[in-house]
């Protein structure tokens, strides 16, 4: 009992994750962003070594380290990897599972979500294009687009394999109503792993580089998942005038990828479970349904040289993805699974008061009812510097250099962006609240 209390307090039980991460999302608002690396630097070791490097690399990339977000991200990839090779029972993980049994799900290691690992590929490839390794960043959109494919098989599987060896479970008369949030928090998004940001920003890294055919199939996938984009109509036509060579234009495109915000926290709720031997209280993470909404970017673009009118044009950026729904969804996607370990983990525990007050007396049950109120602890660990919203915007601008202003949540912020004739330019800004980091990508130039 000593042992795993001990081994918990170290991690999630006593510190709650989303209380550890609010020092490194505090930093990201200041005007000392790189703080929130010394906060992680001593952190990424342990069991919870993913998590913890996925927040470095998001966090590097946001204070505009792209070498080493690059190398954090390539790690990630590799830890993800190597679960893809494990066993799905091993005797290394057998201590792991006793843990999670008789504490919580905070004893076993931190595996990721899938749209985790979706976004990793992602945001990954903005390091390359960043840094003008264009052939490593269309490697990652690919995995961009084939961890969407696998991951809905995936998902099928796991949820099957969580219930499978379960008795079935009648949640408690109150269970759906303790989960109201979650559902409303769920209901933005129509998947948990498709992701309509990442496969538009890969149609226009492949539009740019003059991939059309590619290009062409991301935009419809993007317009599939979300078909309220309205961007994406005009764009689908300019790629199937562009690959068949019916394209003639005197402008550039530039495209404003806004990421909004940081990914709510998860929170903890109380339930009563029904097993053999009565009702126990267990913890569950949940989401509130009063998250903050979307609010747009205000873009305006005004030409600058000496043979330009000056004129401004404007144009505010709309949602591709609720990355806050989809981490909801995924949540309430693993509550079949979550609901059997927890039955196990009720009886368990059970069992063990039981026997403690037979065999060691009052002191014995008192010990251990002691240690089942407090050991039991909801899992909120997720990955906290993920945007809550992911949105778009596109402007076509004649040739030159243009002066972009851009107002955010609680900041505004001047750049200027180089626009070539018929090229992409990329502008990315992830706005911390207090913040907007600007990152002006490599223009991708029309190919003659």
């Amino acid at each position: 009992m000593v042992t795993l209390l001990t081994g918990c307090a170290t991690s999630s039980l006593f510190n709650p994750y989303p209380q550890q991460a609010a020092h490194w999302k505090n930093d990201l608002s200041s005007e000392e962003p790189e703080r929130a690396l010394r906060h992680l630097d001593r952190r990424t070791r342990g069991a919870d070594k993913l998590l913890y490097l996925q927040e470095r690399a998001r966090v590097a990339q946001i204070a505009g380290d792209a070498e080493r977000s690059q190398a954090d991200f390539a790690e990630v990839i590799a830890l993800y990897n190597a679960q893809d090779e494990q066993a799905l029972v091993r005797a290394s993980g057998a201590g792991a599972g006793i843990g999670a049994l008789m504490v919580n799900d905070n004893a076993l290691p931190y595996r990721g979500q899938d749209y985790e690992r979706i976004m990793v590929h992602g945001m990954q490839a903005m390091n390359y294009w960043q840094q003008g390794d264009l052939e490593a960043a269309a490697v990652e959109f690919r995995r961009v687009t084939l961890e969407q494919q696998v991951a809905e098989e995936r998902r099928a599987r796991e949820i099957g394999r969580a219930l499978e060896g379960s008795e079935p479970v009648a949640p408690a008369s109150d269970f759906e109503r303790e989960l109201a949030g979650l559902n409303s928090a769920a209901a933005d998004v129509r998947s948990s792993i498709q992701n309509a940001y990442l496969y538009y920003l890969a149609g226009v890294f492949r539009e740019g580089v003059g991939d059309y055919n590619n290009a062409l199939v991301d935009y419809k996938k993007a317009w599939e998942v979300n078909p309220d984009l309205t961007l994406l109509p005009a764009d689908i036509a300019r790629v199937e005038a562009r690959s068949d060579r019916r394209y003639v234009t005197d402008q550039g495109l530039v495209v404003i990828a806004y990421e909004q915000g940081f990914i709510p926290p998860r929170e903890e709720i109380s339930l009563p479970i029904p097993t053999i031997h009565g009702y126990f209280a267990v913890a569950f993470p949940t989401y509130s349904p009063h998250q903050v909404g979307a609010t747009s970017l205000r873009v305006a673009a005004t030409s600058k040289g000496e043979n330009v009118n000056g004129e401004t044009v404007e144009t505010r950026t709309e949602v591709a993805t609720a990355l806050s729904g989809m981490a909801a969804r995924a949540l309430r996607e693993g509550v079949p699974g979550m609901l059997a370990r927890q039955t196990l983990r009720a009886t368990a525990k059970y069992e063990a008061q039981k026997r403690a007050n037979e065999d060691l007396g009052l002191f014995g049950a008192f010990a251990t009812q002691v240690y089942n109120l407090v050991s039991e602890t909801a899992d909120l660990r997720s990955w906290l510097t993920l945007p809550a919203y992911a949105q778009l915007a596109r402007l076509e601008l004649p040739p030159g250099e243009h002066a972009l202003t851009l107002w955010g949540t609680g900041a505004s912020a001047t750049v200027e962006i180089p626009v070539t004739r018929g090229g992409i330019t990329l502008v990315r800004v992830i706005d911390t609240g207090q913040r907007l980091h600007i990152t002006v990508m490599p223009a991708l130039e029309e190919r003659p």
